[in-house]
């Protein structure tokens, strides 16, 4: 509040001496309110300027006001590939992977016009051209005739019974794979995965048998979905981020863990530690990427490291308000874009890991220095930053000490990245069903892109072998 023995502003002193007291109170009052609302205003502002370079959002949700983002320095070099650049054709496939061979002779000289008789010797090089084409797609439809014959002793009727590798449904593996794999991977709606069966494969399909199959190849997919998440939580590092989702038309929280090996993804109702312990395990002595949630505040700063990209986004976002303070903020840019030329010659070669840890020490100590000096600015919002920066002071540099572990929270990022389409394209899930078989897709989907196996016949192999009682396939190889 403003003393009240104090002149305010654009008031002399002689003037402000004859007001009343119940004037200058009230004043006073519009003053302070007058202080408030701009604040507020400010911060609204603020708000309304986010975009994906100053804040955590996505940047699908830049509106068309926003900035375009930094042009890239010119090169000189026009676009396309480059003179001396290799060319690139597509290999031919062997002999015996070939369907059809169709031999072409010439049959008259381009030059001078003389016939070419069959006879002629071969001379010169042959030209291979190989197209490619898809048959006729038309599913293969089997029929079990279960026949009956009446028992001579006990005179009842008895009916043959299916082989026990007939799936459940109406559906095959492959069938049942491929439905799976174009509403989960491709993310057709269900409307549009039946049109596309219906037309490319003149696949009958129902709406519910749409939901039905995801369901079947969901089911197959519980327990490799559990051997992941079980290699994961014993991984020595992880990244981990989380994005909003919807359960049943309310809140809840998409997960993800990344390892080098393999990727697990949970649908939670809350971003809780208890949820992130769910995902992890309440035991994982690991190290964890992550940006600064409260969800990561329990681990030990041991185990942490600080996301740098979700700092510089917010550093970015101080200076766009143009605060008088915003000097503060600007100066921490500066040092965190220093520490990336750092870290981008250390991922080069150029210095090994105590040269890394030299270099950073200058940073290192104009950034604390910056950060005390935050603790005492009269902007909260630079106050705010600098006391949750120097709680996690040492999660911002491990990096530097141990082997694999990286400044930023990108590769968490990416991988939620098609999970993100699909929640807009979705809207989330209706039921707890439905949220499993997202998990389990999203979590096998990754995982066989990093251990560079074909996701179809992948789920194929799932599916065969849950109808047919057998092991379930394995994803991760036992080191």
């Amino acid at each position: 509040m403003h003393d009240a023995d104090e002149t305010p502003p654009l008031v002399s002193a002689e003037d402000w001496a004859k007001t009343p007291p119940q004037v200058q109170q009230a004043f006073l009052t519009l003053i302070e309110m007058v202080r408030s609302l701009s604040a507020e205003v400010q911060e609204l502002r603020a708000r309304v300027h986010q975009t994906s370079r100053n804040s955590s959002k996505p940047p699908s949700s830049d509106p068309p006001s926003a900035p375009p983002p930094p042009a890239r320095v010119s090169r000189g070099r026009t676009a396309g590939a480059q003179n001396g650049h290799p060319d690139q054709q597509r290999p031919l496939v062997p002999p015996d992977q070939v369907d059809t061979i169709v031999p072409l002779r010439p049959n008259t000289c381009p030059t001078c016009q003389t016939s070419l008789a069959a006879e002629l010797p071969l001379s010169g090089p042959t030209w291979f051209c190989q197209i490619w084409e898809l048959p006729p797609i038309r599913a293969h439809v089997t029929e079990y005739q279960q026949q009956s014959v009446c028992c001579p002793t006990c005179q009842q009727l008895v009916t043959a019974e299916l082989p026990p590798d007939v799936p459940p449904g109406a559906f095959g593996a492959r069938a049942t794979a491929l439905i799976g794999l174009l509403h989960g991977r491709y993310r057709l709606s269900t409307r549009e995965t039946v049109a596309l069966l219906s037309e490319v494969c003149g696949l009958p399909l129902s709406l519910g048998s749409v939901v039905s199959s995801c369901q079947r190849l969901s089911c197959a997919l519980a327990p490799i979905d559990a051997a992941i998440q079980a290699c994961v939580q014993t991984q020595p590092h992880v990244w981990v981020d989380e994005t909003s989702w919807r359960q049943e038309r309310q809140s809840a929280t998409l997960w993800v863990a990344v390892s080098p090996v393999a990727s697990c993804f949970r649908i939670d109702r809350s971003r809780s530690q208890a949820a992130r312990q769910r995902l992890l395990g309440e035991e994982y002595g690991g190290i964890v990427h992550s940006d600064r949630a409260h969800a990561y505040g329990d681990l030990a700063l041991r185990q942490r490291q600080v996301c740098w990209a979700h700092l510089l986004r917010n550093l970015q976002g101080l200076v766009d308000q143009q605060h008088q303070e915003s000097w503060w903020a600007e100066r921490m840019l500066a040092q965190a874009r220093r520490l990336f030329r750092l870290w981008g010659w250390f991922r080069t070669g150029w210095f090994d890991r105590i040269a890394l840890q030299q270099a950073l020490l200058p940073v290192r100590i104009a950034l604390r220095e910056l950060l005390e000096q935050g603790c005492h600015s009269a902007w909260i919002r630079v106050r705010a930053v600098s006391r949750k920066l120097l709680r996690v002071w040492d999660a911002l540099w491990t990096f530097s000490q141990v082997e694999g572990i990286e400044p930023t929270n990108n590769t968490a990022e990416r991988a939620l990245r098609p999970a993100v389409v699909w929640r807009k394209s979705c809207f989330g899930t209706q039921s707890a069903q439905g949220s499993r078989f997202v998990e389990r897709l999203l979590s096998v989907r990754a995982t066989c892109a990093q251990q560079g196996k074909n996701l179809f016949a992948f789920l194929v192999d799932a599916l065969r072998a849950a109808w047919t009682g057998a092991p379930a396939p394995v994803l991760i190889p036992t080191p």
